[in-house]
């Protein structure tokens, strides 16, 4: 495959007008993404291939190299031409890219923006299947934000988009949608599910000789097998992507290879081979990677392996690099990155044995976590310290009207005394007012932060991150229980009876509620259609038969009668299985495949 049979392809398929049309864009788009180093070195575009549209293709094949410079130049140039037609196919395919990349710059509000100009563009031209791109990168943004709902939101509107689609969508569409799914669970935990959606969108990449996404979903792929701990795989992974992009000189990839056999290196506690590894991605990220949070990553793990060779200096020298990157690093995610480095100097500065140091950096944690606290309180205390002030100069105006007899004087001194009472009797009135606002707004902001934390506002029910802290209060006080995982099928069926699928969730949330206990029994929603339930004291067998009734109640409710639900049960009598959820879910898939619509007790 090269650039002249691209042309002559594209050649076949046009219809000689200026403006492509969608099923040009990405015909012409299904055959550059096999050789994206041919389209980056061609010199002029195919006669009838749209600027914005060629432009943002070798900004895309430059990123993927990691010559980030050229991708910016390539997406500037391109912006000439899209601020003609901002509307158009082309301009909404540069905004949907463009995004991604500000993504990579560190701006994410930038992302959101453009993001949401792509979604205008592509709805104006009805292109729905490029509408189904822009969510799934959407999601990617809200993820980075660390706003799952916002996330869970987009990717269900994807997904909505695919089920109702007349016409089979294409491989380069799913697959950004996969790709999506595995960050968004993988972000949340569910590793058998990012794991399941990673590989799918790989087989799509292979199937497509997709060479332009499928380094990405590599990535992605490598990084889920890491965090579930399946280090050999993860291991084969890194040391693959690496050879592939040594081989065609990809530093952007050559950095994510080297450092994630660094991190297995760390997990195995080989440090010396871990900081070959990370030095030498340290070398590779010039240019490559301008994400402040990956160098950040990458500044921190080094400080760690480095510490545990009892490098200490080198180890500061790092996170000194990371604080540095801080400064300018101003999003969402500022506050969890801090932190982190913050932590490791003050267990560097232990391992050295330097007190004064270790308890620096630890105050220096503790007050940025109580930052956002502080700027709150210091508003009441500034405007209650301004009433203050203004009585004393009551007081002092009060005082300076004396008389010239003794009659005035000892009157005056008896309104200053009288007054000087007042004073006392207000700034006490005014104190415990000050005592009672900041308890209220403390209380009040940590109800709030209760409640954003821990509820699903979907359906009323708590959410994953609650389940994860009361399963472990649980597990600690080594108490009984059967914990079922089900997940509902049906809820986006094509009969629209009940049109509203937020409205059907909902129900069917209520439903599952009616048929446990308000104190000893714990439903969450924990993804899109799964939900977890907790009984303490119960024996699988009776959670089984709950389940059962709850299976009766959507048959007899009309407006649910098309929604059925696969489970699987577990219980403490059956050990520790280390990882709850990733068990609890490999038991659902296998639910799935072989008994579906049933709540099997293994």
């Amino acid at each position: 495959m090269n650039l002249p049979f691209i042309i002559l392809s594209l050649l076949m398929f046009s219809s000689f007008s200026v403006a492509m049309t969608k099923q040009q864009m990405l015909e012409f788009e299904s055959l550059a993404i096999k050789t994206p180093l041919e389209i980056l070195t061609a010199q002029d575009k195919p006669e009838y291939v749209n600027q914005a549209f060629w432009l943002t293709l070798k900004a895309r094949s430059a990123f993927f190299k990691g010559d980030i410079q050229a991708a910016k130049q390539h997406f500037d140039r391109a912006k000439l031409y899209v601020k003609e037609s901002p509307l158009s196919l082309s301009s909404g395919y540069w905004y949907l890219y463009r995004a991604f990349f500000s993504v990579e710059q560190g701006e994410l509000e930038k992302a959101k923006q453009y993001i949401k100009q792509a979604r205008l563009s592509f709805t104006q031209q009805k292109a729905s299947d490029l509408l189904i791109r822009t969510y799934a990168m959407e999601a990617i943004i809200a993820v980075w934000r660390e706003e799952y709902s916002q996330a869970l939101k987009s990717l269900q509107a994807a997904q909505s988009y695919i089920s109702r689609s007349a016409v089979e969508i294409d491989g380069t569409t799913k697959l950004m949608v996969y790709d999506s799914l595995t960050a968004y669970y993988l972000t949340l935990q569910f590793y058998v599910k990012a794991l399941s959606y990673a590989y799918q969108a790989r087989d799509l990449a292979l199937e497509a000789s997709n060479i332009l996404d499928g380094l990405p979903v590599k990535y992605n792929l490598c990084l889920a097998l890491l965090r579930a701990n399946l280090n050999d795989k993860a291991e084969h992974c890194y040391q693959e992507m690496h050879e592939v992009a040594h081989a065609k000189n990809l530093p952007r990839y050559e950095f994510w290879g080297l450092s994630g056999l660094g991190k297995i290196a760390l997990s195995k506690k080989e440090f010396s081979q871990a900081i070959d590894y990370l030095k030498q991605a340290q070398s590779a990220q010039e240019n490559a990677i301008i994400n402040p949070a990956h160098l950040i990553v990458l500044n921190n793990n080094l400080a760690l392996a480095y510490a545990e060779v009892k490098q200490f200096d080198n180890a500061l020298m790092q996170l000194s690099s990371s604080k540095e990157l801080l400064k300018s690093y101003q999003n969402s995610l500022n506050n969890r990155y801090t932190r982190q480095t913050l932590k490791i100097e003050a267990d560097v500065y232990q391992a050295k044995r330097d007190l004064p140091q270790t308890i620096a950096s630890l105050r220096t944690y503790v007050k940025f976590l109580e930052e956002n606290d502080a700027l709150a309180n210091n508003k009441v205390e500034y405007e209650t310290q301004g009433a203050l002030e203004a009585q004393r100069q009551k007081i002092k105006l009060a005082s300076s009207n004396g008389g010239t007899g003794i009659e005035a004087n000892l009157n005056n001194d008896q309104a200053k005394s009288h007054d000087l009472v007042k004073a006392y009797i207000i700034i006490v009135i005014l104190v415990i007012t000050l005592m009672a606002v900041v308890a209220y707004y403390r209380r009040s902001k940590s109800n709030l932060t209760a409640l954003l934390n821990y509820k699903d506002f979907g359906t009323g029910l708590y959410n994953r991150r609650y389940f994860v802290e009361q399963f472990e209060v649980v597990s600690n006080r080594a108490a009984d229980y059967a914990m079922a995982l089900i997940e509902l099928d049906g809820l986006r069926s094509s009969e629209l009876r009940y049109k509203s699928t937020d409205a059907k969730l909902k129900l069917a949330a209520e439903l599952i509620l009616k048929q446990f206990r308000d104190d000893g029994d714990l439903v969450c929603r924990v993804s899109e259609e799964e939900f977890v339930i907790l009984c303490e004291g119960m024996k699988k067998a009776v959670l089984q038969k709950r389940l059962a009734a709850f299976k009766q109640a959507l048959i007899e409710q009309d407006l649910l009668d098309d929604v059925g639900f696969s489970g699987a049960l577990i219980c403490s009598e059956e050990g520790d299985f280390g990882n709850i959820f990733a068990e609890l879910e490999s038991r659902l898939v296998h639910v799935k495949r072989n008994a579906p619509g049933q709540v099997v007790a293994f």
